[in-house]
């Protein structure tokens, strides 16, 4: 009969001063259960505890204890597949290895990253003078973006036809009456959601004008329906500026230290790639940049938008605007 047995003594230690996780007891580890003999500690148990963010003391009890349970299903579920020999398996020995490369690989880029000092105020300051399109020139956009389909084809002629138009309906008419072949998507997005380099061409643009961008699916008109100017001062932009300088801040550092150990290591390619040689780029996992509130486009303090943080409606439209 499979035992499993929770110590419960050592759970309620767990619980006590729990809302940051820390119910560790000081002289070693704690024992909170055993699954037919193989301990589950208060450590186990608070680092899974730890994924959950921040808990209320009156959520801690049953946030441990459904999280012990799901730590006994998967202990459970671990000595059976090694009874299968599931862990001499080729296809999990290599999932293993990537896991446990990509662990030390993002251990090590935190460490680097650990070594950079905050931005002071005065990089502050000179992020926020130099970006007014994101604070004190920041604006909200409403946009009618059309994609034509097979526009990239006839872009002069398309950009010749709209110049004129003076609303999002005359777009749409005259791309009807040239049979073009397109899709339509309304949005509403604060400067801070838009790439750095589409936000330059907009900030230069008033209401009722067009931009176009080209993407390799399809030809974009983005129709500027409505601006509303909503400025944001220094005071409440610095928390976000900060933010934005350490994670830009802590991507260069990485990306100098992948190419140091690039320059210094021996790398030779065999078989297929015998004839390939190291790019010149160091490629670095993109540091997880602070994402704005999409269900509140026009709340101010969100980082700049990145090509990869773009919030997503029609594709071939994202596309023409990751293009930028």
């Amino acid at each position: 009969m499979k035992k499993i047995a929770l110590i419960v003594p050592a759970l309620l230690l767990v619980m006590a001063g729990c809302s940051k996780h820390e119910g560790a007891a000081k002289g070693g580890s704690q024992v909170v259960a055993k699954v037919n003999g193989s301990e589950i500690t208060v450590h186990q148990l608070n680092f899974a505890l730890s994924k959950m963010g921040k808990l209320d003391q009156s959520q801690v009890k049953a946030a441990s204890e459904k999280v012990l349970q799901q730590m006994v299903d998967m202990e459970l579920l671990k000595q059976k597949s090694v009874d299968e020999k599931l862990d001499r398996d080729p296809n999990v020995l290599q999932v293993l290895e990537a896991t446990k490369q990509q662990v030390l690989a993002q251990a090590y880029m935190q460490k680097v990253a650990s070594k950079q000092a905050a931005p002071s105020e005065d990089d502050i300051k000179k992020f926020y003078d130099t970006h007014p399109e994101l604070f004190s020139e920041r604006n909200v956009y409403v946009i009618q973006e059309f994609a034509i389909k097979d526009g990239n084809e006839h872009a002069s002629e398309i950009e010749a036809g709209i110049n004129d138009a003076k609303t999002g309906d005359d777009i749409a008419n005259w791309l009807k009456e040239h049979n073009h072949m397109f899709s339509v998507n309304a949005s509403r997005k604060a400067a801070e959601q838009l790439p750095l380099e589409l936000l330059k061409k907009m900030n230069t643009l008033k209401a009722g004008d067009t931009l176009v961008v080209k993407s390799p699916q399809a030809l974009v008109l983005l129709f500027l329906a409505k601006i509303d100017r909503q400025p944001v001062d220094l005071e409440k932009a610095k928390p976000v500026i900060q933010q934005f300088l350490v994670n830009s801040n802590q991507q260069t550092l990485i990306k100098n230290e992948v190419a140091a150990l690039r320059k210094e290591a021996k790398v030779e390619f065999y078989g297929d790639f015998s004839k390939m040689t190291m790019d010149g780029n160091a490629t670095v996992p993109a540091t997880p940049a602070v994402k704005p509130d999409t269900d509140k486009p026009e709340a101010p303090l969100a980082a700049p938008a990145s090509e990869s943080t773009q919030p997503a409606h029609n594709p071939a439209i994202e596309k023409g605007l990751s293009g930028l």
